[in-house]
């Protein structure tokens, strides 16, 4: 324990796309804070854009567990959140929402999850303009700035920018030979996931269900490529789908999804990974891109999707007969 004066500060951040939840312990020597804690991703072709902010919270004779459970502690009542556009200095101020009426549930966990206040704002209110800088503003409503940060609005991918497979090739998988993807790209996006997803019908007793899956091919690359053997995607599906004789599958299309992050997102994941291991402290580092001691994440992501990709002949038909999957009975 540190000498002197120390309570414990807990704080969520919620991270998405390259998206995942943490939740961290952080000691505080002295004095009191309003620290707030803000999760924001902005991408060109969301409908809406939502942010979260919270606030830290201390207190010398009550756990921390136990203060998480009341809003009141989790939530500012007297704030602002706005979006500037640099480039023309127009504001656009966030309104609150409840998450859990847009569709977006909290979990349940150590933080009281009702309400689960966001800030949003719409694509009509709000139109991100590719390549240039936005600056999130979070003030109390007597013009205090509380934090702020500035982020490039990363361009989304043409479906040309994606070279490898082609815009009309078929997926060809070959047990014994590399597949590479390839793509291209706002040299601001640095880090990067692939993921194929694979539509299935199965048929059983007469009756026909559709099925999806997805493969994570790769996560928080930083080059625009990634080669693999042909033989894994057989592996996934072996372990995708369940043995059963009684079942008959037949393949429908494929679909490739890039999602790709700026430097805050790269910047967050190199300094998480980087005290770990077995010769490691064990403390976990932190980061933030917020000014005034926030915590927290702001950042640009994009995401491509290309859909209803077809398998190349000699891939069906492996697929159908090879000694990975012949069991699964696709036809």
């Amino acid at each position: 324990m540190i000498a002197g004066k120390s309570w414990k500060l807990l704080f969520m951040c919620l991270f998405g796309g390259l998206l995942t939840s943490c939740s961290n312990d952080f000691e505080l020597t002295e004095g009191t804070v309003d620290l707030p804690v803000v999760y924001g991703m902005i991408s060109v072709g969301d409908s809406a854009t939502y942010i979260r902010v919270e606030k830290a919270f201390i207190d010398e004779e009550t756990s921390a567990i136990q203060l998480a459970k009341d809003p009141a502690n989790l939530y500012y009542n007297d704030i602002e959140v706005v979006l500037v556009h640099e480039k023309t200095g127009r504001q656009s101020v966030l309104q609150r929402v409840d998450g859990n009426l847009e569709g977006y549930k909290r979990d349940q966990g150590a933080f009281a999850d009702m309400p689960n206040y966001l800030y949003k704002i719409r694509k009509g209110n709000l139109n991100f303009i590719p390549k240039d800088a936005y600056t999130l503003l979070v003030r109390k409503k007597d013009g205090t700035l509380l934090t702020k940060a500035t982020v490039v609005a990363i361009a989304p991918y043409a479906n040309e920018d994606i070279t490898n497979p082609g815009p009309t090739a078929l997926l060809s998988f070959n047990n014994l030979l590399d597949f590479k993807v390839r793509w291209f790209g706002d040299p601001a996006g640095v880090i990067h996931d692939v993921a194929f997803t694979f539509n299935v019908k199965e048929e059983k007793a007469g009756k026909v269900t559709d099925k999806s899956v997805t493969w994570k091919v790769a996560e928080n690359l930083e080059k625009t490529e990634y080669t693999f053997k042909g033989r894994a995607f057989y592996e996934f599906m072996q372990g995708a789908f369940e043995k059963d004789p009684a079942v008959k599958r037949y393949f429908q299309s494929a679909s490739l999804t890039i999602v790709s992050g700026g430097q805050a997102i790269k910047d967050y994941i190199s300094i998480g990974q980087a005290n770990l291991g077995i010769t490691s402290s064990g403390e976990i580092p932190r980061y933030s891109n917020l000014s005034n001691g926030a915590l927290g994440l702001f950042s640009s992501k994009t995401t491509f999707t290309r859909p209803d990709i077809g398998l190349a002949n000699v891939t069906l038909d492996s697929l159908r007969n090879g000694v990975v999957t012949k069991s699964l009975n696709f036809q």
